[in-house]
């Protein structure tokens, strides 16, 4: 159910204009509000209903979920799933996300990803 949902908004968030805040911003609080509502059910999403496409997606909103959580077993599980991400099922994987394929190489996947996992880390201790 999380899966089907989750990836409706990303759907939505990646046609957005990348000037449309007040659409972004929208798009970000329904993925935090599901991604907070049970997090064992978001836990599980991840480590097992999380395609690549939506994980990337996924990643600008990482910070927020961990502030509200405060559960180092969510970045945790964030790092185990990043570690799943390999170069050519990544190729095969975004070929159907035309802005993540023609704008973000596997490298720049990597990196945004994982900065990201690093800023949830970093909200663990904040209120």
């Amino acid at each position: 159910m999380l899966a089907k949902s989750i990836h409706k908004i990303i759907e939505k968030r990646a046609r957005l204009d990348s000037h449309d805040s007040y659409g972004t911003e929208e798009c970000w609080n329904a993925e935090i509000q599901m991604l907070t509502d049970d997090l064992n059910n978001t836990l599980n999403f991840f480590e097992y209903e999380c395609s690549d496409i939506d994980f990337f997606w996924l990643s600008e909103v990482f910070e927020r979920v961990s502030k509200i959580f405060q559960n180092k077993v969510f970045v945790d599980v964030l790092r185990k799933r990043l570690s799943n991400v390999h170069r050519e099922g990544y190729i095969n994987n975004t070929l159907n996300d035309e802005f993540i394929s023609n704008n973000i190489s596997y490298d720049d996947y990597i990196d945004t990803v994982t900065m990201e996992i690093e800023f949830a880390e970093g909200a663990l201790h904040e209120k």
